[in-house]
């Protein structure tokens, strides 16, 4: 091979790989931007869970339906929540309970007699 051939060769391989370089970099670039929008979109969703500066008319635990992590809540405040939701599943497998045992003609607790 002339020696010419050599310098023709690598030029060419160095040509296609600054292209090939220059591709790669160009759809990362606008993976990139893309990203970087739809990031921008979901903090535009999410400023609805913000408080307001002045706290007037907010909800005592942030938006209503969206939970506030317990850290950052009253140890009193978490304590009756944690308690309510206690008894509340409580009931709810007592209605369930005796829903069943009502479905089967079986006959109920005593315990499960609220009035009693």
């Amino acid at each position: 091979m002339l020696w010419w051939m050599w310098i023709v060769l690598w030029v060419a391989l160095i040509a296609v790989s600054l292209i090939f370089l220059v591709v790669v970099g160009f759809r990362v670039f606008r993976r990139g931007m893309r990203t970087i929008g739809e990031f921008g979109e979901a903090l535009d969703r999410l400023e609805v869970n913000v408080r307001p500066d002045d706290g007037a008319g907010a909800h005592p635990a942030g938006v209503p339906g969206i939970p506030v992590p317990a850290v950052f809540s009253a140890p009193g405040d978490v304590r009756a929540a944690r308690e309510l939701a206690r008894i509340r599943r409580a009931d709810d497998r007592r209605s369930r309970r005796i829903a069943k045992r009502a479905g089967r003609g079986q006959p109920q607790l005593l315990q499960d007699m609220p009035h009693l």
